[in-house]
């Protein structure tokens, strides 16, 4: 059986990837636009044609992938526990009956992708104004380093009670969104496959990388309610329920105590596990971004920059290869691996 949560993991990565390398088209842009002292007006057409087109139809295939994958896993599973005949095997994908959980609508990512939009040009025509009465170069040269926390990261993350967690990129934030998706439209796919299959009890199976609240969960006996009352709403941190921003947990039909995985880990290890994998992931996208950056001052003449950012890029390389070895198993280790290439 294909672990669905590490499609889950691949998919939230290549998400965070695609709109990464959006982010970085449209920095070398605004770079390029000022060095070469274009209007607003073109500046404003060129995003318009990286921000209004954007087809969201990847992440549709993406979660029917996925609906799949969980089908197919639940009739595998009652087949090997002796619960479902082998004629089951040669049956077509069940499609969901019925959306238990919301998924997020098409039209949330787009105010997402547009107020990025509106931004990048607000600061450009600010740009513009500002270096009317400064040193145009001096002004690109620093305008690298500030350039990701007054344009990249200005989406707001709330905590539960609507205060402010922090300030997060585009990419995450609907990376984050993509994740919530993802792991409702599974669970959707099992709560649909259990009344077909006449079930009321339901089982979250141990996955690695997994954060402390999701593992509180995984391997007890479920019912129906219980379900339906740790599932979130909104793409928030949730402390206690199970579908958090980062969760990637499966539920499947609970059908026998073999199901129970008889791998246990301690609260340190579960806890390490996941950080390890949040931060190699995070290096790994600073280092498309830092990329850019040498892209950047290499069509700006700036040399030491780019020594110096090549620098960083090597200090990345190094620390990821350091977290990765801390990682008690080599199975672990390509896991992490896998959805960074």
């Amino acid at each position: 059986m294909k672990k669905s949560s590490e499609e889950i993991s691949k998919n939230v990565y290549l998400t965070n990837v695609y709109y990464t390398k959006l982010q970085n088209k449209t920095k070398e842009l605004y770079f390029k636009y000022l060095e070469e002292n274009r209007s607003y007006d073109d500046f404003e057409k060129a995003i318009n044609k990286i921000w209004d087109n954007i087809d969201h139809r990847f992440m549709d295939k993406q979660i029917e992938k996925l609906e799949k994958i969980v089908n197919s896993n639940n009739v595998e599973e009652a087949i090997n526990l002796g619960r479902l005949d082998e004629t089951y095997k040669d049956t077509e994908y069940w499609v969901i009956d019925n959306e238990y959980f919301r998924l997020t609508p098409e039209s949330d990512f787009k105010k997402i992708e547009q107020k990025f939009k509106r931004n990048v040009l607000n600061q450009y025509k600010l740009a513009k104004t500002t270096i009317k009465n400064v040193d145009k170069d001096m002004y690109l040269q620093a305008r690298i380093d500030s350039y990701n926390k007054s344009i990249n990261q200005v989406i707001t993350y709330f905590n539960k009670d609507n205060t402010i967690a922090r300030k997060v990129q585009l990419s995450t934030y609907l990376a984050m969104l993509h994740n919530v998706d993802l792991t409702r439209a599974g669970w959707n796919q099992t709560m649909s496959d259990s009344q077909r299959l006449e079930r009321e009890l339901f089982i979250i199976p141990y996955h690695p990388f997994s954060c402390l609240e999701c593992a509180e969960w995984q391997n007890r006996i479920l019912t129906k309610d219980q379900v339906e009352d740790m599932i979130g709403i909104e793409a928030v941190e949730r402390t206690g329920d199970i579908l958090h921003p980062n969760c990637k947990c499966t539920l499947s039909i609970f059908w026998d105590y073999e199901q129970i995985s008889k791998e246990i880990k301690s609260s340190y290890d579960i806890e390490n596990e996941y950080a390890i994998r949040q931060k190699v992931n995070s290096l790994t996208l600073a280092k498309a971004n830092l990329r850019t950056d040498i892209k950047i001052a290499n069509s700006l003449g700036n040399q030491d920059k780019v020594d110096k950012l090549k620098a960083k890029v090597s200090v990345i390389n190094r620390n990821i290869r350091e977290l990765r070895n801390q990682l008690p198993t080599e199975d672990l280790q390509k896991q992490v691996a896998a959805i960074n290439r």
